[in-house]
């Protein structure tokens, strides 16, 4: 027992400080632990808190929109038009095209089925009335095209711009405002 207590003496004479049988190490690592377990109740509690902030939230939004801005819609129901700019015009099929590419090593065709929309309030009768020279315009364009021009997304709308910058020539400016695609088929 003397060589224990002769050891704790010069325990205490290497700087460790005993209170009680505890050395101050010990208490600052008990302190370490109480201050942590403190900050893993915050970090608890804000993990179920914003969560719970979140979904409450959400539901009164929701609560609200179908809720109270239902009675809203009903009142503007009978009032919904398009406007003039967004409103379809008169589209247009014509008949299929089949023609040879302009390849020179090979022979190449392309088939193609069209609508052609024209502006809303656009004359579809003069269109029919001159449908004879729309469709030789669209076969000179086609015929004009070689498989590598129009092989690609980009080629293919390419030449859907060129087909209505034609066809406007032919029929007024601004007449149509789309040219689409039914059928493409290049070989």
């Amino acid at each position: 027992m003397a060589e224990k207590s002769s050891k704790a003496q010069s325990n205490n004479n290497n700087g460790n400080k005993e209170i009680g049988g505890v050395s101050e190490d010990d208490i600052s690592a008990v302190s370490q632990i109480e201050s942590a377990k403190k900050k893993g109740g915050i970090k608890k509690l804000l993990f179920i808190l914003i969560p719970a902030v979140l979904i409450l939230g959400g539901g009164g939004f929701a609560a609200y929109h179908f809720l109270f801005a239902k009675s809203n819609k009903n009142k503007n129901m009978g009032k919904l038009t398009l406007p003039s700019s967004t409103a379809p015009g008169p589209m247009i099929e014509l008949k299929p095209f089949l023609t040879n590419l302009a390849d020179k090593n090979k022979t190449s065709y392309i088939k193609v089925s069209m609508s052609i929309e024209l502006k809303a309030g656009g004359n579809a009768g003069l269109f029919k009335q001159l449908t004879p020279k729309i469709r030789n315009s669209i076969i000179m364009i086609l015929s004009s095209k070689t498989t590598r021009e129009i092989d690609t997304p980009e080629g293919i709308v390419s030449l859907r711009h060129q087909i209505a910058r034609s066809l406007n020539r032919i029929l007024g400016d601004g007449t149509v405002i789309g040219v689409y695609f039914n059928n493409y088929l290049v070989q």
